[in-house]
């Protein structure tokens, strides 16, 4: 985006932060299953990110979790979508990627039935967008983030840490410098997101967008 190295250096500080916080409350058995770790990512990122101002930006965040009647047992490909809106003078971005969330440590064993089933919602997600990832939660190393066309381009089953990855904060950087993204998966209104979700078929969705203002005093990075 111009090369905004300070726009950029601001969110991904904020990305970290959601990722320290998230694991942080896991590893003190605070939250323990891959949905709560999930929600809590999304939480934290709404919470450090909304309603705040850096770079000259105003940003805001929205989620949408489970909709609907029997949402809780359909079978979505994605876990969560994200959507990333910036409007700055001269310059406007509307983007997204889909992702699927799995829970393993490098050190554990991923036996053919787990792998197989990725491999299906990898697809799933592939069918309706390439931005598609799997996002590895694990306590040893972080949140790690795999192309999804890496997990089905693997002719064995092998854990998900074994196959190219990026950390979370790497992952967000490249996607804030726009190197990732969908163009397709956009939507400015909270009808459209939820319409968005349904198309996706996504359990879970996080809207960033940020809107640029006058300069003021507040416009350093926290």
């Amino acid at each position: 985006m111009f090369t905004n190295t300070k726009l950029v250096n601001g969110l991904v500080r904020k990305i970290s932060e959601v990722e320290k916080r998230t694991l942080d409350a896991w590893r003190e058995g605070r939250i323990e299953q891959e949905p709560a770790i999930t929600d809590r990512l999304l939480g934290v990122m709404e919470e450090v990110l909304n309603k705040k101002r850096f770079a000259g930006v105003q940003w805001e965040v929205k989620t949408l979790t489970d909709r609907g009647k029997g949402s809780q047992e359909a079978e979505f490909g994605a876990d969560f979508m994200a959507v990333f809106k910036l409007s700055l003078d001269g310059y406007e971005v509307n983007k997204g990627f889909l992702a699927q969330a799995k829970l393993v440590e490098p050190s554990q064993s991923f036996n053919i039935n787990e792998f197989d089933r990725l491999k299906k919602q990898c697809e799933k997600m592939l069918n309706l967008s390439p931005a598609s990832f799997v996002f590895v939660y694990s306590q040893q190393s972080g949140i790690v983030v795999v192309p999804a066309i890496e997990v089905l381009a693997a002719q064995r089953p092998c854990n998900p840490h074994e196959l190219i990855n990026k950390k979370m904060r790497q992952f967000y950087q490249e996607h804030f410098e726009c190197f990732i993204g969908d163009r397709n998966i956009h939507k400015a209104n909270s009808q459209g997101l939820e319409e968005l979700c349904q198309i996706h078929e996504a359990r879970k969705l996080v809207f960033l967008s940020g809107t640029q203002g006058d300069l003021d005093l507040r416009d350093r990075v926290e």
